[in-house]
């Protein structure tokens, strides 16, 4: 997450830290003017939202990438195998045709790209299912088991074969929300900055709102001290539908 944005959540973690601090709470909960209470609850609402849209826009999408990896491995290890007893099945009926298609190395399953990779491990899964029927088939180990041990395989290569660029698209939609969101906030604070200053009329509130006006300050921890990085610019607007 851009550093700007950072900031701008520890510096309302510092808020909340110092209107919950038990010497302050009394001083402006509950009390005149009585929108400020409310206005405080909506602001906690709002940070809540910006904590989880933060979680969900670190996540790394290098995760789903390896469960990819991992299973589109096993569909290739399960299908060569198979493919190999079902080539020799039906070579030795006379059957080349349906032995040229899975007539494959390991390394020409692993050369397949996604979606051919699957298509080709299901076109094999119906071919063996046939063998497996036959007793050509069973003498070439061709079983009902081996073929739902190719199913799984499919099956759960299927599940990731997206994973990555789903996990990619989903982080951006979450980036894309930031900026409203953390706009949201800021507008809800400067409404508490606000309402907090009739409370200077005591001296217990003076000094409250000072220490308030220093939670408010934004302290730069991305990169060092200096001004606060600019914020980001605003996402370019959609691209117009033709009509």
């Amino acid at each position: 997450m851009n550093d700007y944005y950072l900031n701008r959540i520890n510096m309302g973690r510092k808020v909340f830290a110092c209107l919950d601090d038990e010497a302050h709470e009394p001083l402006w909960k509950n009390v005149p003017p009585l929108r400020l209470t409310a206005a405080v609850a909506e602001a906690r609402v709002l940070m809540a939202g910006l904590e989880k849209l933060a979680q969900e826009q670190g996540q790394a999408t290098t995760g789903s990438a390896a469960d990819k990896r991992r299973e589109e491995k096993e569909l290739e290890d399960a299908a060569h195998e198979l493919g190999r007893l079902v080539v020799r099945c039906c070579r030795s009926e006379g059957d080349e045709t349906g032995a040229a298609t899975f007539d494959l190395s390991l390394t020409g399953w692993r050369k397949m790209r996604d979606e051919v990779l699957l298509q080709t491990a299901r076109s094999l899964e119906t071919k063996a299912a046939a063998c497996a029927a036959t007793a050509k088939g069973a003498e070439y180990g061709i079983t009902a088991l081996k073929v739902a041990a190719l199913k799984k395989e499919a099956d759960d290569y299927e599940k990731f074969i997206v994973a990555p660029d789903a996990a990619i698209s989903g982080r951006a939609a979450t980036t894309r929300q930031l900026r409203p969101a953390f706009i949201a906030f800021e507008d809800q604070l400067e409404e508490i900055d606000d309402l907090v200053l009739p409370l200077r009329a005591t001296a217990a509130g003076a000094l409250f709102v000072s220490k308030y006006d220093q939670a408010r300050s934004i302290n730069d921890r991305g990169h060092g001290p200096g001004e606060d990085e600019p914020e980001p610019p605003a996402p370019p607007p959609p691209p117009v539908a033709p009509v």
